[in-house]
C-alpha cells in the first residue's frame, strides 16, 4: 500500500505496556536524539523512542528544539478506550491519534518549543518533562548501563528504573521495521513539507504521543517539529495555505 509519496506507508501502531526503565538523551551519546522508554510487551522489552530534537533546523537561526505539549491532567474521551484495552502491542483495534482533525485531543495552541537538556538547570526540558510523567529521578537514583540498539548500531546509554512500580504507558507511533521491537514517530505525522524528506510520513489519524497512566491519573507529551505546516489537508499533507507551525499559532492569538 502507497502513502500517496510513492512510498510504502509506514505501521501505525499503539504499545500498552508497563513501564520497566528509561534513557534520557545526552550530547556525550553523538547519536540520534531519542528519549528511550522501555516497556514490558509480553515478558518481552519493546522500546518507545521520543525525538527529543529535531535533525531538520528550522528558520533563520537553525532552531532544533521540538514543539512539545505536556498535559498533567489527560482527560479526553480516548482514556476510556485505553483502558480497556490489555497489555500489548496493537496493530489495529486501538484509538487513532489526530493532532488537527480531532479538536478534543490536545490544545495545539499550547505548543512551546523546549531544548532537550538544559545545562544550567532554570528551564523545564524535554529530559525532564518525560522524567516526571514516568517518575523518573535522576538526581535521587542511581542509573545503570544497559545497550539499546536503534536499528543500525548498539550503544551503551544511562537507564533508571522508575520510583513509582506501576507506571502503565502508551506509545503511538510506527513499528520499528525489520525488528518490531519498538516503535519511533512519537510526534506529529502530519504538516510535513511535500517537498521534503519526511513527506512519506504524512497522513490522516496516525499522529504519535505518550500517555502516561498512573493510578486513575493519565498525563500525555504531545511533540511535534517546528518544520511542520499547519493546516493540513485531510490526507495529512500541508494546505496550500499553510504556514510552519509557529506562524500559524501565531496567527491565531
Amino acid at each position: 500500500m502507497s502513502n500517496g509519496h510513492g512510498k510504502p506507508r509506514l505501521e501505525y501502531c499503539m504499545i500498552k505496556g508497563w513501564l520497566i526503565q528509561a534513557a534520557p538523551y545526552f550530547t556525550r551519546y553523538n547519536a540520534n536524539p531519542h528519549y528511550i522508554i522501555t516497556v514490558d510487551n509480553g515478558g518481552k522489552q519493546f522500546n518507545i523512542v521520543v525525538n527529543s530534537a529535531s535533525q531538520v533546523p528550522a528558520g533563520d537561526n537553525h532552531d532544533t528544539r521540538v514543539l512539545s505539549y505536556i498535559d498533567l491532567h489527560f482527560s479526553d474521551p480516548v482514556v476510556d478506550k485505553l483502558k480497556a484495552l490489555q497489555p500489548g502491542l496493537y496493530t489495529d483495534g486501538f484509538p487513532r491519534l489526530d493532532y488537527w482533525q480531532d479538536k478534543s485531543l490536545l490544545d495545539i495552541s499550547r505548543f512551546r518549543p523546549v531544548p532537550y537538556e538544559d545545562n544550567d538547570g532554570n528551564h523545564f526540558d524535554i529530559n525532564d518533562q518525560i522524567d516526571q510523567l514516568l517518575s523518573i529521578d535522576e538526581k535521587n537514583t542511581a542509573s545503570f548501563p544497559y545497550p539499546f540498539n536503534n536499528g543500525h548500531t548498539t550503544q551503551e546509554r544511562d537507564f533508571w528504573k522508575p520510583t513509582d512500580a506501576s507506571v502503565m504507558v502508551y506509545g503511538f507511533g510506527f513499528l520499528f521495521q525489520p525488528a518490531e521491537d519498538g516503535l519511533h514517530e512519537t510526534h506529529m505525522n502530519q504538516g510535513n513539507p511535500r517537498d521534503g524528506g519526511h513527506a512519506g510520513e504524512n497522513g490522516a489519524f496516525q499522529d504519535g504521543a505518550v500517555i502516561v497512566q498512573r493510578g486513575d491519573g493519565f498525563t500525555a507529551i504531545f511533540t511535534a517539529f517546528q518544520s511542520q505546516y499547519l493546516p493540513t489537508l485531510a490526507n495529512g499533507d500541508p494546505a496550500d495555505n499553510a504556514r510552519p507551525i509557529d506562524t500559524f499559532l501565531s496567527s491565531q492569538q
